[in-house]
C-alpha cells in the first residue's frame, strides 16, 4: 500500500469508474425517481368528505416533524436507542454520498486530518449498526417474518461501503477508492429497484398521514394535564 494516492495516475478503469460512470448513474437514479414521482402525483388523492376538526397546516408540519421528535412516539421513548441507531445510521449514508460526489473534485482537501477521522469514526459506528441490524433481523423471529432478502441484501452491502469508506477516507489505497466508488455506484443503479427508495414515497406518506389525521382533529396531539 503505497503512503498516498496519487491521483493523477489513476488506472484507466478506476479513473472511468470515479469520473464518469458515477455520474451516469446519477442521471440513472434522477430518471427512475422522476418517473416515480410521477407516477405518485398522477394518483388521485383521497378526499375527506366529513368536516373538518383540526387545523390541516399545523397537522402537516407536526407529522413531517414527528421524525426529529423521538419522544411523541411510544416505541421511540421505549427504545430510544432504535432511533439513535436510525439517525446515526442515515446521517452516515448522507456523509458517504456527500463524500463520493466531493472527493474526486476535492481530493487535495479532504486528506486533512480532522476530515479523515471524522469519516473513518461515522462510517465505522455506521458499519457496525448496520451489521448489528443485519444480526438482528437473521435471529429474531419477528424481524425475520417482515423481511425479504432485498433487506438482508441492502444491509450486508450498505455495511460493506461503510467499512470500505474507513479505509478509503485517508486516500491511501487504490483497491479502497476503487471498492468504495464501485458499491456507491452500484446503488446508484440498484436503489431506485429497492425498498431503500421507501425515502421517495415518505414525503407524500407525511403530508397525506398529516392532512388525514389533522382533518380529524388526531393531530397535532393534544396535551391533558396529568397524562
Amino acid at each position: 500500500m503505497s503512503a498516498e494516492l496519487n491521483w493523477k495516475e489513476l488506472a484507466p478503469f478506476t479513473h472511468l469508474l470515479v469520473h464518469q460512470l458515477h455520474y451516469i448513474a446519477l442521471a440513472f437514479m434522477v430518471v427512475a425517481y422522476t418517473i416515480k414521482i410521477r407516477s405518485i402525483l398522477k394518483k388521485p388523492a383521497v378526499k375527506e368528505g366529513t368536516p373538518a376538526r383540526g387545523d390541516h397546516k399545523k397537522a402537516i408540519q407536526y407529522s413531517f416533524l414527528l421524525l426529529a421528535r423521538p419522544d411523541e412516539m411510544e416505541s421511540t421513548r421505549r427504545h430510544w436507542f432504535r432511533w439513535v441507531e436510525f439517525a446515526v445510521f442515515h446521517v452516515a449514508m448522507a456523509v458517504g454520498i456527500t463524500v463520493a460526489f466531493t472527493m474526486p473534485w476535492a481530493h487535495d482537501y479532504m486528506k486533512g486530518a480532522f476530515v479523515v477521522y471524522f469519516q473513518q469514526g461515522i462510517f465505522a459506528v455506521a458499519a457496525l449498526i448496520g451489521m448489528s441490524r443485519l444480526m438482528r433481523r437473521i435471529t429474531d423471529p419477528a424481524m425475520r417474518a417482515i423481511s425479504s432478502p432485498d433487506d438482508y441484501f441492502c444491509l450486508f452491502l450498505l455495511s460493506a461501503w461503510m467499512v470500505s469508506g474507513v479505509f478509503n477516507a485517508p486516500q491511501a489505497s487504490a483497491f479502497w477508492l476503487l471498492a468504495y466508488f464501485f458499491l456507491a455506484t452500484f446503488f446508484l443503479f440498484y436503489v431506485p429497484f429497492s425498498k431503500i427508495s421507501h425515502y421517495i414515497c415518505w414525503p407524500f406518506m407525511r403530508y397525506y398521514m398529516g392532512k388525514h389525521f389533522g382533518h380529524r382533529g388526531v393531530y397535532p396531539k393534544k396535551r391533558i394535564a396529568g397524562a
